[in-house]
């Protein structure tokens, strides 16, 4: 993002709480979802560049009647948004 943005350019990256066990590194499977938020974050900061940035969560809202999911769980899936500056 570092490289394509235009200083003072902001990007936002949206992501879920799911995952395939065998495509991430360990430290994403073994954190809490919302710790995941904050090794985001750190990916940012540790590539330096980027400044302001921020996050939220969204979690907790119940999935529609008509979802094909609503029988296994009453809620969908959290959402969680990392977002910031280049520098």
């Amino acid at each position: 993002m570092r490289r394509v943005l235009k200083p003072g350019g902001r990007f936002i990256l949206a992501f879920s709480n799911r995952y395939f066990p065998p495509k991430v590194v360990r430290v994403w499977a073994d954190a809490h979802p919302f710790e995941r938020t904050g090794l985001v974050i750190d990916y940012f900061l540790r590539a330096g560049g980027f400044a302001n940035l921020a996050s939220f969560s969204l979690a907790g809202l119940f999935r529609p009647e008509d979802d094909k999911y609503a029988a296994q769980t009453p809620w969908s899936d959290p959402v969680h948004a990392v977002w910031g500056d280049k520098a």
